[in-house]
């Protein structure tokens, strides 16, 4: 055995090392519990969950699987396939726009120059400082409002866009002002001799912005799409507040209704099958974040702030 390594041996086993790898098993243990937790309370039924006082990791007496098939097939509780659908659409949906609006008006903002530029940039950012609750009420009565729909005409009032699938369509998509920060951030490091090199070699705006910038800008891209997908999926807000036909419903917001509906005066809540549902929100979001957590920090790290 080379003395090289015996040496790195002997530091795998020290017992620096041996305590930070026990420290780190415990605190992976502790982030890990919540899903182990949901896990094990997805076997168990409404009646039995709602009267067993449950320990560190709950066991059931009479194990069933009809939570998981609910969470896979739906049942009477839960149309559980059309939530999937509509978070899968609406979560593809937004970040399509995102990536498109973000890389546009970052390309705006480092490229083009025309007055009010910065100013205009920096109530963007500002916007960034307003709480989302308080955006809540005018946002309803935005869509409520909104003219010749729902009833809405110049003189009469109606439900606006309020419970339709405009909502998601107009609704949702809005310039990401993250995206548009990072992008302008990273475009102001590309040396603008390659914009004059490319139309010096024919190159129009369409081609210098789609052919030989956006290709430079894909980890950042790839942070945009993995963030903007996160949040639409785990979005709540919008479809529990402006939605209220069933059809309409994602994941996150039907779970939530289910805890208010399931709450009337000698009714027992499926506390197993909100769970379980909330598995199924939990899990695209853990393995987009496991697979992608790279091209976070890269892109990230490519924007670089000047200072």
């Amino acid at each position: 055995m080379s003395e090289q390594l015996r040496i790195k041996i002997k530091s795998q086993f020290s017992p620096v090392h041996l305590f930070s790898h026990i420290v780190l098993l415990g605190v992976g243990l502790v982030l890990l519990y919540p899903l182990i937790f949901m896990v094990m309370a997805g076997f168990f039924n409404k009646t039995e969950f709602s009267g067993t006082v449950l320990g560190v990791f709950p066991i059931p007496k009479a194990p069933t699987l009809a939570n998981y098939k609910a969470l896979i097939m739906g049942s009477m509780d839960a149309a559980v396939t059309v939530y999937f659908r509509n978070s899968i659409i609406r979560t593809v949906y937004n970040t399509f726009w995102a990536l498109t609006t973000s890389f546009l008006a970052g390309y705006v903002f480092a490229r083009l120059k025309f007055k009010g530029k910065e100013t205009l940039f920096l109530i963007m950012l500002a916007t960034q400082m307003i709480p989302t609750t308080l955006a809540i009420i005018p946002t309803y009565l935005e869509f409520a409002r909104f003219p010749f729909s729902g009833g809405n005409d110049v003189f009469t009032g109606g439900t606006g866009i309020l419970n339709t699938w405009w909502i998601y369509l107009i609704g949702g998509p809005s310039i990401n002002i993250m995206g548009t920060f990072l992008v302008k951030q990273s475009l102001e490091k590309v040396p603008i001799e390659l914009d004059e090199a490319a139309r010096m070699d024919g190159a129009g705006t369409i081609r210098l912005i789609f052919q030989i910038l956006f290709p430079l800008q894909l980890p950042i891209m790839a942070f945009i799409a993995i963030t903007t997908a996160l949040g639409t999926w785990n979005d709540f807000i919008t479809p529990f507040f402006y939605t209220s036909s069933d059809s309409l419903q994602t994941l996150p917001a039907a779970i939530t209704k289910l805890s208010s509906v399931g709450a009337s005066p000698g009714a027992v809540i499926n506390y197993p099958l909100i769970i379980t549902l909330s598995l199924g929100v939990t899990l695209p979001a853990l393995l987009i974040f496991f697979f992608f957590q790279k091209y976070i920090v890269q892109g990230l790290a490519s924007t670089g702030i000047k200072g």
